[in-house]
């Protein structure tokens, strides 16, 4: 399977579309992606180090003259003519179903059955099986992670799941399947940890773990300039919102120390590759 890297982002679509159109005449295939804020972002559809050289030299030419009558030429050559709805991938930041990482698509799955599982034999014989370990239960490690996967709702699961789905999509698509798990599992465990001393045993949910992974999007990408990844401001500032009223108690009962745990770990494993990157 192709890698596809990132190049930089351009805010207005027609220049990223001639540049890709340029690169086609020289037998390079790019393509362009839309982040959240509709910037048009251009990547590579090679690995090849030769080619990721010859395209960055030629980026550079192309960003010192970008009226220069080749790159105009290449467009009517490739007859791309810069139409939006064909030339640009209108994903606005949210991975597509069909190219959703094998551990995104995967929890997904697997909370929808334990849901649907739990919807038939009832919440409380779920718990009896993955629920957070009670007195005799210590040794099962798998119930340290596995409350994440419970939901006692539909509302519940569908709003983990969206953002599980866009988050841990884009997580897994631009830094890999591991850093997802990394993630998954550090918050997964330590904030049902958490939970289970200061609360008690009888919980579920994958809010946690969608904390953490708002609060990696979030810091990763206002440090690393370059990453495609973007969590807006705005909606990390409404996610702020919601853990204060949630201590404040006007959001019912809800995992609040999941959520408070999950975004610590999520910040602070994105301050940690941001510092391996810049060190």
């Amino acid at each position: 399977m192709v890698m596809n890297m990132y190049l930089m982002s351009f805010k207005q679509a027609q220049y990223a579309q001639t540049f890709v159109d340029y690169m086609k005449t020289k037998g390079i295939a790019m393509h362009i992606e839309l982040d959240i804020e509709g910037n048009s972002q251009l990547f590579i559809d090679s690995e090849d180090e030769q080619t990721i050289a010859l395209v960055k030299t030629e980026l550079i030419s192309y960003l010192k003259n970008p009226f220069d009558p080749q790159y105009s030429n290449a467009s009517w050559q490739v007859g791309s003519h810069f139409k939006e709805k064909q030339s640009v991938r209108l994903n606005l930041g949210l991975p597509k179903i069909i190219s959703a990482g094998k551990l995104t698509t995967s929890i997904t799955l697997i909370c929808i059955l334990v849901f649907v599982l739990s919807t038939i034999m009832g919440p409380y014989q779920i718990l009896d099986y993955i629920g957070y370990p009670t007195v005799g239960h210590f040794y099962e490690i798998w119930r340290y992670f596995t409350p994440a996967l419970i939901h006692f709702s539909l509302i519940h699961i569908v709003s983990n799941l969206m953002w599980w789905w866009y988050l841990g999509g884009m997580i897994e698509k631009n830094r890999g399947t591991f850093k997802l798990l990394e993630l998954f599992l550090f918050a997964g465990i330590l904030s049902n940890y958490a939970t289970g001393i200061i609360s008690g045993p009888s919980f579920g949910g994958l809010s946690g773990v969608v904390y953490a992974l708002m609060g990696y999007v979030w810091l990763y990408g206002e440090k690393v300039k370059s990453s495609p990844m973007r969590f807006d401001r705005t909606m990390m500032f409404f996610a702020l919102i919601w853990l204060v009223a949630g201590y404040l108690g006007w959001l019912g009962s809800i995992a609040n120390t999941a959520h408070l745990i999950g975004l610590i770990i999520g910040l602070l494993l994105a301050a940690k590759d941001i510092w391996f990157i810049k060190k």
